[in-house]
């Protein structure tokens, strides 16, 4: 019996040193994890994409102003969340902020500046962009920044959001960003909205097929719709090729981004060009799209 004891002492001490041993692999992992994504996503706060040839594009590197205004805007945001515009962020410091959230928004100034460097913008050539569900403004407020020649709308649903996205304009002085609070669905009824934007981008808002019916009726013909995701989005992609067809936007591509996520997963791009008008019946109905969609 004694033998019986302590063969089983030894042999949960050896799992549980196994366990620790795991833990330890674990938490060196994602430490990993943390410090690759902080070195990626902190480039792009220092540069916003450097674009290469293919894409007829030059380095815009951010200025020491718009340094300050990331800075200033992550500050911001940690400042007034959880206050009287309710909670707008995870992040509790504001490197977070800039290297989680605001770089991550940055990567995206590659794929976005070749769409839209291809062809010619609305009013004399300035480019229309709007963020569908900006929440706390990611990414439409970096974007903001870095790209003062582009003009952009941030639409969201609530109230308190749409209130925080005003003082941030107000207070950094972004006087090429315009907030509006409404649904999608009533506000791509409206003909100053309609098919009117160059490119439509929405980040963590809902899976493709659903966020179609969102994004693509703003989306000008000859335009782009184009949404951040994670690197597995294949299955969404399938989800989603009646929706896209049905709203008249063409096949959709993948395209990498040089980012890892707030979640720790690698980032990449969905876009996918307007080809016909979108049909007036879509978008239907508020909360159609995310009970029933296309």
């Amino acid at each position: 019996a004694r033998a019986t004891a302590t063969a089983t002492a030894t042999a949960v001490r050896a799992a549980r040193h196994a366990a620790y041993a795991r833990d330890a692999r674990g938490s060196d992992a994602r430490r990993a994890l943390r410090d690759s994504r902080r070195r990626r996503n902190h480039h792009h706060i220092r540069c916003a994409a450097s674009s290469n040839d293919d894409t007829r594009a030059t380095t815009r590197a951010l200025t020491d102003a718009q340094r300050a205004q990331m800075r200033a805007y992550a500050e911001l945001l940690m400042r007034e969340n959880k206050g009287e515009h309710g909670m707008l962020t995870g992040a509790t410091s504001v490197e977070e902020v800039l290297e989680a959230h605001v770089g991550d928004a940055l990567a995206l100034t590659r794929a976005f500046d070749a769409l839209l460097n291809d062809g010619d913008g609305d009013s004399g050539g300035v480019r229309r962009v709007m963020d569908v569900g900006s929440g706390a403004g990611f990414p439409g407020i970096p974007l903001a920044i870095a790209r003062p020649q582009w003009r952009f709308t941030l639409l969201d649903t609530l109230r308190k959001r749409t209130t925080f996205l005003e003082v941030v304009a107000r207070e950094l002085g972004l006087t090429n960003v315009d907030v509006v609070w409404a649904r999608a669905e009533d506000l791509a009824r409206e003909d100053a909205h309609r098919e009117r934007y160059d490119l439509v981008t929405a980040r963590a808002v809902a899976e493709l097929r659903t966020l179609a019916e969102f994004c693509v009726p703003f989306v000008k013909v000859g335009g782009y719709w184009a949404a951040p995701k994670n690197a597995d989005v294949e299955n969404e992609i399938a989800d989603a090729v009646n929706a896209v067809g049905l709203l008249g936007a063409g096949a959709m591509r993948v395209e990498d981004v040089d980012s890892i996520g707030p979640d720790g997963r690698h980032r990449t791009v969905v876009i996918s060009r307007k080809e016909n008008a979108t049909n007036e019946k879509y978008p239907r109905k508020a909360g159609k799209a995310k009970k029933r969609p296309l």
